[in-house]
């Protein structure tokens, strides 16, 4: 069993794959993994005792060169361990493993390969000119025509695939991912607002929480996160003599532009940056609000986290979010709308006996609806 993905950095994506690689039963599957660099999600797997393989010339950006040697990379890797079955995750990993699979199964004439794809959120669903989102939808097509069945982690995006013609409905088949509740570990909010003032140099704890919400996200630090939609909240929060401060958690290339933005904004008292805290879902009880301001999403991890800590959240009306949260377990916004945001985040701080009955519905829902379980026995029958 190969588990193929174009980073080896710990997002949703690299937790998908760990925990399918770490649950698989032992007497029917031999997990091995596939990726990009040594990251986080690497070490994890070799710590497990998955073998791990990296491809060197695996990267997100487009490079011809680098990719036809990762292609080299996967098609000679595909020779020596000679998998029964290949599960491929990320748009850049699907399209070159996808070419590699299919000379190889031609190559050893081994048509029982089975080779399969999961969407985490479709390329194409990125704001872009209409040019780029044509390109992204004809090579999406071309990915999807390699595998015999493509798992969407959203009835969105299968629903989505559908109706842009990227791959026919038979191929198709949503499977929301799943967490193992034992796994989490939450610290208590006191110990975990500690850990967060420590890594942004505060010093007096009290003088910064005091009658004071604390509101975070957990996610990269890219356009796609939304970050700066939050920021733009704040101001307006800010505007409204609401006492608050926001912590917004992350890694990633949008950090510098996220901190001009909040010095642009004079909020330095008001928002912070945590970057590179891993993992950061046992310091989620830090906060009283959780807020994720995404513009695109598969089925976002980090919320089905937040509401086992049992966090009223805002979120964002995107990709399968509204799969998780309806009105009884949570705030909807529009993408890209810092008003209808700061709006939704003043609900919960106006209201907060509402946020408290709004977390606890949600608390039961991912424990009934999102069980790592529940994704493995799904991703095991699609298997068969």
């Amino acid at each position: 069993m190969l588990y193929v993905i174009t980073k080896s950095v710990w997002g949703g994506a690299g937790k998908y794959v760990y925990d399918l690689a770490t649950n698989l039963p032992q007497t029917k599957f031999r997990p091995m993994v596939a990726a990009g660099g040594k990251g986080e999600l690497a070490q994890k797997l070799i710590d497990a005792g998955i073998p791990y393989f990296e491809i060197k010339n695996f990267q997100r950006d487009v490079s011809i060169l680098k990719d036809i040697l990762a292609y080299f990379e996967i098609f000679f890797l595909l020779l020596k361990i000679r998998p029964d079955i290949i599960h491929v995750n990320s748009s850049k990993a699907g399209g070159i493993v996808g070419v590699a699979a299919m000379d190889y199964r031609f190559l050893t004439l081994n048509f029982k390969l089975k080779i399969i794809f999961t969407a985490h959120g479709w390329a194409f669903h990125e704001s872009l000119p209409w040019r780029q989102l044509f390109l992204r939808k004809f090579f999406t097509k071309i990915t999807c025509f390699y595998y015999s069945k493509i798992i969407c982690v959203s009835e969105y995006d299968r629903l989505s695939a559908i109706k842009n013609r990227v791959a026919p409905a038979k191929k198709l088949i949503t499977i929301h991912n799943g967490i193992k509740m034992e796994d989490y570990q939450f610290s208590p909010k006191e110990e975990a607002r500690n850990k967060f003032f420590e890594m942004c140099k505060i010093s007096h704890m009290q003088n910064f929480t005091q009658k004071c919400d604390v509101i975070g996200t957990i996610g990269e630090f890219t356009k796609n996160k939304g970050q700066e939609y939050l920021i733009e909240a704040a101001q307006k929060l800010k505007i409204k003599n609401l006492k608050f401060k926001i912590l917004i958690v992350g890694w990633g290339e949008e950090i510098s532009n996220l901190k001009s933005q909040i010095s642009n904004l004079n909020l330095e008292n008001d928002v912070f940056l945590i970057n590179n805290l891993s993992p950061a879902s046992p310091y989620l009880k830090a906060f009283d609000i959780f807020v994720l301001p995404s513009l695109k999403e598969g089925l976002p991890y980090t919320l089905l986290e937040a509401g086992l800590a049992g966090l009223p959240v805002v979120a964002t009306k995107t990709g399968g979010i509204p799969e998780i949260i309806s009105h009884d377990e949570g705030f909807l916004a529009e993408p890209a709308d810092a008003d209808d945001l700061a709006e939704k985040i003043e609900e919960i701080i106006d209201n907060p006996e509402k946020g408290k009955l709004l977390a606890t519905n949600l608390w039961h829902k991912i424990v009934g609806e999102f069980s790592l379980e529940k994704m493995l026995n799904a991703t095991l029958a699609a298997y068969e």
